[in-house]
Parts: structure tokens; C-alpha cells; sequence
């Protein structure tokens, strides 16, 4: 019951952590969408003995933009970040620290890459580093890496403040869980899909 309430709550906060979200998928899906027509352009383009510079170019900055993102959004729900196995062997007082040193370490994690990445994108406008290729500046490309940390650091305080209790579920559970919360909402559209067939015949 816990935990539904707390997947539940509704705030301004907590919206804010589901409109970065869906940035993330939407940048990750642009990135996917465009890596796959580009691979397609450049298996023509090969088969054709055209240039394909700019293709290979073209791939490593989606790749590298889809990469630092999809990092950023794997610690939204702490998805990628998660063994639980060993640490819920241990006392209680022992998973208490685990935990902590979780955020810890994410948090300065993500703090560094933030930092160091920010550093290098300012470093690369200022030398006016272009593409050999496409000829777009660099720094396009290198502020994929804080903004992949801003996500992730975004991510983990959306865990610690909301959701929590996912450090301490195993893969297993919250798959079972996942599952029972679709069971549940499949069988009330259903449900209303009849109650609304039986109106219609009662009319």
C-alpha cells in the first residue's frame, strides 16, 4: 500500500521530474529515429560508391547524444542502477548505509560529469571546434555529456524523494508489479467498455 501511494503522489515537484522524463524519451526516440534512416542512407550510399563521410559523422554525434541521455534516464527510476541481491542479505542497519552511499555516489557522480562536461563544451566554443564532415560546432556535441548528467542527477533526487522504496524491491518484484498494474487497468477499461455496451442496449 506504501508503495502505491507513493508511485500516486502528485505535486508540482514530482511533475517536473515526469516533464524531464519525457524530454529524455523524446530526445533518445528523435536520436534512434534519425541513427536509423542515417545507417539506411549510408548502406545505400555505399552500395552506390557515394561519399559517406558526413554519414559516419552523422552517426557518432546521434549515437553519443542518444548514449549520454539514455545514461541520464536510466537513473529515473534507479533502472540501471539496481543489485539488490547482495544488499538485501544484509542487516538492516547495512542496507541503511548502502542506500546512502547509493545517492552519495550518484550525486557526486553526476555532479562531476556535469561539471567537467560543461568545461569542455565552453573549451570547445571558445577554440571554435567544427566537424570535419557535417561542419557543425563541437560543442553540439560535447554538451550531450553535462546534459546526460543534469538528467541523471535529476533522476536519482527523483528517487530519493519519491520513490524510494524501489532500492529495496528486487527486479523480480517490480516486474510482477508492473504486470498486476496493467492486469488492473486492462480489466477496468474492460469493465467500463461493458458497462458502456449496456447503457447503449438499455436505451
Amino acid at each position: 500500500m506504501g508503495k502505491n501511494m507513493e508511485k500516486n503522489q502528485v505535486s508540482p515537484v514530482r511533475n517536473l521530474f515526469a516533464a524531464a522524463e519525457k524530454i529524455e524519451l523524446a530526445i533518445g526516440g528523435f536520436c534512434l529515429a534519425t541513427l536509423f534512416v542515417v545507417v539506411l542512407i549510408g548502406i545505400v550510399s555505399r552500395l552506390m560508391n557515394m561519399n559517406a563521410a558526413w554519414y559516419e559523422e552523422t552517426t557518432r554525434v546521434f549515437f553519443l547524444w542518444m548514449m549520454w541521455v539514455g545514461v541520464g534516464a536510466g537513473f529515473n527510476h534507479s533502472e540501471s542502477s539496481r543489485v539488490t541481491f547482495v544488499v538485501n542479505k544484509l542487516p538492516e542497519a547495512g542496507q541503511k548505509i548502502c542506500h546512502i552511499l547509493y545517492y552519495v555516489f550518484n550525486f557526486l557522480m553526476f555532479a562531476i560529469i556535469i561539471w567537467f562536461g560543461v568545461r569542455a563544451a565552453m573549451q570547445q566554443a571558445k577554440m571554435g571546434e567544427m566537424g570535419s564532415a557535417l561542419r557543425i560546432p563541437m560543442w553540439l556535441v560535447g554538451i550531450a555529456v553535462p546534459i546526460g548528467g543534469v538528467f541523471g542527477f535529476i533522476g536519482t533526487l527523483n528517487t530519493l524523494l519519491f520513490e524510494n522504496w524501489r532500492l529495496k524491491t528486487t527486479a523480480d518484484e517490480l516486474e510482477m508489479e508492473e504486470i498486476a498494474e496493467q492486469t488492473k487497468k486492462q480489466i477496468a477499461e474492460e469493465e467500463a467498455a461493458e458497462r458502456a455496451g449496456e447503457g447503449r442496449r438499455r436505451k
